[in-house]
């Protein structure tokens, strides 16, 4: 171990916090000194890294932390390891330790950012080692002890404590068959990889959201919280000021908004939905069969009134729905061309809901001889307007 190395890397050139760490501290060094950067790590600590010290945080390091569903879990019964069966690797996992060995802690799994490998700590390299961690262990070895890496070892390649007991009203509990016909208590906890999983991906949103020149995440707002240390005693990797993010779903589109948009991009033409139409088309239909028996000049009048108040009704619905979907793929790019052709007014009239036994009677009339006659004398009054 060279002398200038640890002159250069004192703590006065570096903060603690920039070297006991449960991150990357941005200080890649090649493997060839990382006992250096050992020693720089063991001079940060106040007491020493004992045998039984990493016995102990290495005991209460798991892939689910049972205090991240009750703080008032017991410490000796509050981390479970879980391994897929189908996985090749050590699942990774995190510390659960009283605030005292939290620095101790950062120094078992901080990331060493060596050159020309992958940021790993001393957990991972006895978890899963790969072709340099002999190396790194062997430093870590003649820094703090191969009794200290002998007890991490013994702690983490040996099957974890078994959690015994929960504590009671916190925990969600579901009794279901046992094999042997007794009943079996079910426990979810949800894996600790999944918290921070999230912490991270709202720490990247919040990070882009503050960066110059980059799209900012729309819908959601920021909010940091600093809290005590006696919530990190859930793990000193989850620790330090809390991050929220509230978000905002987007607005839910109407019915006609969603229709015109089905509309400019190749969809049905929307439907007409104002509920007064049927009862119009219905009030039409009884008047036809009430003419069967009884007409005059007054009554047919208002029959040609009530035909053509539906017709042209039914012309201006298709013609501004015809202007507003124009309106859309204009500023979408949209050919207008290529949508559907629009609907003619008895389409128009018959698109909607109609209670029992009166489709068929509005049908009929909306093909009947006298409305089909009204359209057709409204088409020609339209074409002559237009000439």
């Amino acid at each position: 171990m060279s002398g200038n190395i640890l002159e250069n890397e004192s703590r006065g050139a570096r903060k603690p916090a920039e070297i006991l760490s449960f991150k990357e501290v941005g200080h890649p060094i090649p493997l060839e000194i990382v006992a250096d950067e050992f020693e720089v790590m063991r001079t940060c600590l106040k007491k020493p890294l004992t045998p039984e010290i990493a016995t102990r945080v290495c005991q209460k390091s798991g892939t689910h932390l049972v205090k991240l569903v009750s703080a008032r879990a017991d410490g000796d019964h509050a981390c479970l390891t879980v391994k897929r069966p189908d996985a090749n690797q050590q699942p990774a996992i995190l510390p659960s330790v009283n605030a005292p060995d939290i620095p101790f802690a950062k120094v078992l799994y901080r990331p060493l950012e060596i050159f020309g490998r992958p940021s790993r700590s001393i957990i991972d390299d006895i978890r899963n080692p790969d072709d340099q961690s002999d190396t790194v262990l062997t430093a870590f070895a003649f820094v703090f002890g191969a009794d200290v890496l002998q007890a991490a070892k013994d702690a983490l390649l040996e099957p974890a404590l078994p959690v015994a007991k929960l504590a009671a009203g916190e925990f969600p509990i579901i009794f279901v068959p046992g094999p042997d016909g007794r009943d079996l208590q079910i426990t979810p906890v949800a894996p600790a990889a999944a918290f921070m999983g999230v912490k991270a991906v709202i720490n990247a949103l919040y990070d882009r959201k503050k960066a110059g020149g980059l799209s900012r995440p729309s819908r959601g707002t920021f909010e940091n919280q600093s809290i005590s240390s006696k919530p990190q005693n859930i793990s000193g990797a989850i620790g330090g000021p809390r991050r929220r993010i509230v978000a905002r779903m987007p607005a839910v589109q109407s019915n006609w908004e969603a229709d015109l948009y089905r509309y400019t991009r190749g969809g049905a033409f929307p439907r007409w939905r104002e509920d007064a139409v049927r009862d119009w088309v219905l009030r039409y239909a009884d008047m036809l069969e009430a003419d069967k028996t009884f007409n005059n000049s007054n009554t047919r009048a208002a029959l040609d009134r009530m035909a053509d108040r539906l017709i042209r009704a039914a012309s201006d619905f298709i013609e501004e729905t015809v202007a507003e979907a124009s309106a859309v793929v204009g500023e979408s790019g949209v050919d207008l061309q290529s949508l559907p052709r629009p609907i003619d007014p008895v389409v128009a009239l018959m698109r909607r809901w109609w209670a029992d036994g009166t489709r068929d009677k509005a049908r009929k009339t909306l093909t009947g001889a006298h409305f089909e006659h009204r359209l057709s004398r409204m088409k020609g009054v339209s074409a002559e307007a237009s000439e």
